[in-house]
């Protein structure tokens, strides 16, 4: 799992700032006890924490502004650490695959209003395309 290489994925800039992963706090809520779950759901549970643990190598995009950072506090499991990030526009990390579909799902992206008239030149109720603010992009 990704928490017993945290230390390794933690980055500092040339001018002291630290990045990437930041710390972790121990989580209150116990984790989910496997005896009340039917065996099938055990094993699909066991695999989507496990292919949410695993690391991958991402670059961080801030599409409003390249000075901007994203810094939050991510568990996505009951009993997981909550681990504290910040990531910085441009540059590249390694982070659990689950941090990523989080960021990068479509209900993160912000509504946009189509600017469509009707025939008597009144705005339209329909939103147009959401544009991302944050979004991580694969790296090889």
């Amino acid at each position: 799992m990704y928490l017993k290489k945290l230390k390794e994925l933690k980055k500092i800039t040339k001018g002291g700032v630290e990045h990437g992963y930041i710390k972790s706090i121990a989580n209150s809520v116990n984790s989910p006890d496997p005896k009340g779950m039917d065996e099938k759901t055990k094993i699909i549970f066991n695999k989507k924490r496990e292919d949410d643990g695993k690391i991958i190598r991402a670059r961080y995009i801030n599409h409003r502004s390249s000075t901007e950072r994203l810094e939050l506090s991510y568990a996505k499991y009951p009993g997981d650490q909550i681990t504290s990030w910040r990531f910085i526009s441009g540059e590249v990390y390694d982070l659990p695959a689950g941090l990523v579909a989080e960021i990068n799902s479509a209900d993160k992206c912000l509504p946009k209003r189509s600017e469509i008239l009707d025939q008597n030149g009144t705005p339209t109720q329909k939103d147009g395309q959401g544009e991302r603010e944050h979004e991580f992009v694969g790296v090889i």
